[in-house]
């Protein structure tokens, strides 16, 4: 009976834990999407949630695909092909600084500012 209690106590505080962190990561998740648009911070987190998005849903495909013969191999072999490109863009993009694309406005265009 000790040792089921132990292992209760455990698992209440790993979930306390987790509780806790998913608090405070979408504390900050809501302080970072406030920032300005030309934020490095912010502009890794916009390139990061496209990256997870784009991931998850690769993996939703799967699913249908599997039962279909020719699609099922396709999706097999070109799916993770993509997805390591399009997360290598991530970290090379994230190393060199996340800076905004050579011509291109840092921020959104304002009614009244003046013109570039």
């Amino acid at each position: 009976m000790e040792a089921l209690s132990a292992i209760e106590r455990i698992v209440r505080d790993l979930l306390i834990f987790i509780v806790a962190m998913t608090a405070i990561l979408a504390a900050l998740i809501v302080i970072v999407s406030r920032l300005p648009d030309d934020n490095p911070l912010k502009r890794i987190l916009v390139a990061l949630s496209y990256r997870v998005g784009a991931t998850a849903a690769a993996g939703m495909l799967v699913i249908p695909s599997t039962p279909i013969p020719g699609l099922d191999a396709v999706i097999d072999i070109g799916a993770p092909l993509i997805l390591i490109w399009y997360w290598w863009t991530f970290f090379r993009d994230a190393r060199r600084g996340a800076k905004a694309p050579a011509g291109e406005t840092p921020g959104p265009v304002r009614l009244g500012d003046p013109p570039i």
